[in-house]
């Protein structure tokens, strides 16, 4: 039984790489402005696809893309501490995320787009993507503790920024 299972496991892992290798690729470029770092953020990432393909239902889906563009925006940002553990680059100065504009999006969707990647993350895994905190921490290299608050601090900018949205909405109505 196990066997039969086995080559669906591979299928599904080319597929999701096939399809995902140049966001992949683009991302950790981003990240680390360093091709062969990036060539290792988006190895290290496939490892960690292939050991969780089970949590991804379909191959083309939002869902997929952004659990991808996680994994190696997480793997990326590995490389990048340990860069900075020798003093190679500053975390700080380094803008990370998934860039995308949705047109006509809700009030919502909006609020989500404006908040700092590593928010917006949490976020998506947590309500997006409906994993626990523990596997939001698992799957973000953070304490449990530190998933907590970081979601806790992610609801409070999203609602400070719909609060601001809908304040702005109000004087217009004016």
């Amino acid at each position: 039984m196990s066997n039969r299972k086995e080559p669906n496991k591979i299928q599904k892992f080319e597929a999701l790489f096939e399809q995902y290798h140049r966001t992949m690729m683009s991302t950790a470029l981003r990240i680390l402005n360093n091709e062969r770092d990036a060539e290792d953020a988006v190895s290290a990432a496939g490892e960690a696809l292939y050991k969780n393909i089970g949590k991804i239902k379909t191959v083309d889906s939002p869902e997929a893309c952004s659990y991808v563009v996680l994994t190696v925006e997480s793997k990326a940002l590995d490389i990048l501490r340990k860069r900075k553990t020798r003093n190679e680059v500053s975390l700080e100065d380094v803008q990370y995320g998934i860039e995308f504009s949705l047109p006509d999006t809700s009030l919502l969707e909006g609020a989500i787009i404006k908040l700092p990647a590593r928010y917006r993350q949490a976020i998506l895994l947590r309500f997006g993507m409906g994993y626990s905190t523990k596997e939001v921490a698992k799957l973000m290299n953070i304490t449990p503790a530190n998933a907590q608050r970081l979601l806790w601090r992610a609801k409070e900018q999203l609602k400070n920024i719909l609060d601001e949205k809908e304040e702005q909405n109000y004087e217009k109505q004016l």
